[in-house]
């Protein structure tokens, strides 16, 4: 039973009295030998100390009624010759069945140890991912003047708000919204309230472009920058002043040239320029 004679003495001679205390208190036969025995067990391999430190007697009485539920006894010892020893009811078997119990609750509790750490290190991630997120980008709301989604000096302008969209590399209208790649090779879409979402393929709205219709801006100095179709049907032609027509096209003369939209029906008939005051800087149209 042990390598310690001392407790394999106290062991055969107290068992039955240890037993007996339990079952005359109310517990199941089987239940308190295995109280018993799973409480011994434990104090085995700190024996000497536990003699040494403590009235065993009373320690070990005040655990094994914890362990059956029953009311604690602060002080009590272990109750005495309530039962004579019975050779066929010894300890041996019920020591057994305890190192069996105590091997699986420590196999359990390993388990459920593991289970908590992987628990816990998938917290962390989730809440490093979450603490390492992006704000999302500021909105406010503001009625477009133009009937075309645009985007100047970091603000994509949608139909009721503005979004806060820096480092844009190409956008294109979807729906009642628009999509954008950006210049970290991220691609969102955002909608019609600004909420941005990531998404995981390119839409086809910023692969497919549609050829523009052949158009020539009115004034001799306006050069056409982009063209855009109209929902419901049409194009708007994104006119700047500020160019020259001819080898230097693409280069900006002034930061202050005129720059206007002009909207075209299917049937190329065109409405007035509508003169652009609300961008600072470049406009684009995708």
């Amino acid at each position: 039973m042990s390598a310690d004679p001392d407790f394999t003495r106290y062991v055969d001679a107290r068992w039955a009295d240890l037993v007996g205390g339990l079952e005359d208190e109310g517990v199941a036969p089987d239940d308190a030998r295995l109280a018993v025995a799973v409480t011994l067990l434990g104090a085995r391999g700190s024996w000497s100390r536990r003699v040494r430190d403590e009235q065993v007697d009373v320690s070990l009485w005040a655990e094994v009624r914890e362990r059956t539920g029953l009311p604690a006894r602060p002080g009590e010892p272990a109750p005495h010759a309530v039962r004579p020893p019975d050779p066929g009811d010894g300890p041996e078997e019920w020591m057994a069945r305890a190192t069996h119990v105590r091997w699986h609750r420590r196999r359990r509790d390993a388990g459920r140890f593991l289970a908590g750490a992987v628990v816990g290190v998938l917290l962390l991630l989730g809440w490093t991912w979450w603490a390492a997120r992006p704000d999302p980008p500021a909105v406010r709301e503001e009625a477009n003047p133009l009937p075309v989604i645009w985007w100047s000096e970091g603000e994509l302008h949608l139909e009721d708000v503005v979004v806060e969209l820096t480092a844009v590399d190409e956008f294109a209208a979807d729906g009642t919204g628009a999509v954008a790649r950006l210049r970290s090779g991220e691609v969102v879409r955002i909608d019609a309230d600004g909420d941005v979402e990531q998404l995981a393929e390119q839409p086809s709205a910023l692969v497919r472009v549609a050829a523009a219709p052949l158009y020539y801006p009115p004034g001799r100095y306006d050069v056409q920058v982009q063209s855009v179709p109209v929902p419901g049907g049409g194009w708007a032609h994104l006119i700047d002043s500020s160019r020259r027509d001819g080898p230097q096209e693409e280069v900006r003369q002034s930061e202050t040239g005129r720059r206007a939209l002009v909207v075209c029906t299917v049937d190329l008939e065109c409405d007035p320029p509508i003169t652009i005051t609300e961008a600072e800087g470049s406009i684009r149209l995708r």
